[in-house]
């Protein structure tokens, strides 16, 4: 078995020793960061800024799709939604303040920044009949199939059947 010098990314010639510290270092990384955010996909880090995306529920009926947005300590007025074709976008932005005063403090903390999530919608709807509700830090969104996206039950004939229901 021969064993092969490598080039590490400089181009310079490695015996396998830094390129292995380099690759063992990325995977610990990889997991802290995992530990730390094990849905990486909901909040990404920027630097020291963190983006927050809204967990959702996504379910379907024969005549509807209902999306359900997690969206606690967001102000209603602060909500867009969009249907553009097949794909639903949930935007806005959060502002948060706490403040608390004592007699020999004050404390305030704010924690504001935007969001936005799309998603790719199963079939086609009537954007004419789409609603949205907020109840307890839940957007309730509910989207109207389009006639030709529902379902239709079709009933299969027997030799003797007349076809009557």
């Amino acid at each position: 078995m021969n064993i092969v010098p490598w080039k590490n990314k400089s181009g310079e010639m490695s015996e396998g020793r830094s390129s292995m510290n380099d690759f063992r270092s990325e995977i610990n990384r990889l997991f802290d960061s995992f530990w730390r955010e094990p849905f990486g996909t909901l909040s990404e880090s920027v630097g020291n800024w963190s983006r927050w995306a809204p967990a959702l529920d996504i379910s379907e009926s024969d005549t509807a799709i209902t999306v359900r947005a997690e969206v606690p300590g967001v102000d209603p007025k602060e909500i867009d939604i969009t249907v553009t074709g097949d794909r639903l976008t949930i935007s806005g932005e959060k502002k948060e303040t706490v403040e608390k005063k004592d007699a020999d403090a004050f404390h305030r903390e704010s924690r504001y920044g935007s969001f936005s999530r799309t998603v790719r919608l199963p079939t086609s709807v009537d954007t004419q009949h789409v609603s949205a509700e907020h109840a307890n830090g839940v957007v309730t969104i509910t989207l109207k199939k389009t006639p030709a996206a529902t379902a239709k039950k079709i009933r299969v004939k027997t030799s003797g059947d007349s076809g009557t229901v």
